[in-house]
């Protein structure tokens, strides 16, 4: 995965849709944040983006760094929020291009679901690109980290046929005690704290999920379901 150039692609839309945006849509609340309007969502990222690169903040941000990153940029107009996170990028994207710690993969995958989170919340149709690249990027991760007590998954996008496996499935055998198939961007959503338990359940499942349900999404799922 090319963190940089993900990052990059997601802020360029952002920005050009900030640009469009009006009073009403800037205030608006984002289900998937719904502590932040649109505009405190941009302001997080502008936040997150400066302070990495000061050496203020290593990601994962916690959820009092992020609280506060909004709140240090409370009555701030869109455009400086914007001029903020777009002269603090060159820096960040020169960090996640190095390569040397995992960690800065992690601003890629915060603000392309952000970009999601405001583009749901204006009823804006959702963007997938790279959805694949950072699905995989997670599932990675829980494959890691998931113990040989827990049942096995196979998960697939049925859109790309890219296959990951959770247990003691492999590559070299389609077998596992589970399997569940959804849209890479389904499937990015549902494992970074975008889809509720509910929404997560109803998705293609071969076999019980109730077992694996809670443990699928790396990050805590939401009480309500999302649309985007």
């Amino acid at each position: 995965m090319d963190p940089a150039r993900i990052y990059q692609q997601a802020q360029q839309r952002l920005v050009a849709l900030a640009g469009d945006l009006d009073e009403a849509a800037l205030t608006t609340v984002v289900p998937a944040c719904p502590d932040w309007d649109v505009r405190g969502t941009y302001a997080h990222m502008a936040g997150l983006c400066v302070e990495v690169v000061q050496g203020l903040v290593t990601p994962p941000a916690s959820d009092e760094v992020t609280a506060r990153q909004v709140a240090d940029r409370a009555g701030v107009g869109i455009d400086r929020i914007i001029e903020e996170w777009v002269r603090g990028t060159p820096a960040l994207l020169e960090l996640m291009s190095a390569g040397t710690r995992m960690r800065y993969t992690l601003p890629a995958l915060d603000t392309w679901h952000h970009e999601n989170d405001i583009r749901g919340a204006l009823g804006l149709e959702p963007r997938g690109d790279d959805a694949d690249l950072l699905a995989g990027f997670v599932l990675g991760g829980l494959a890691r980290a998931w113990s040989a007590d827990r049942p096995s998954v196979r998960v697939r996008a049925t859109d790309t046929g890219h296959a990951w496996y959770l247990g003691e499935g492999d590559g070299q055998s389609a077998r596992a005690d589970l399997t569940l198939d959804a849209s890479a961007f389904e499937l990015a959503r549902a494992v970074t704290g975008r889809r509720s338990l509910d929404q997560i359940r109803a998705l293609d499942w071969s076999g019980d999920p109730a077992p694996v349900v809670p443990l699928l999404s790396a990050l805590p799922a939401p009480e309500r379901d999302l649309a985007v």
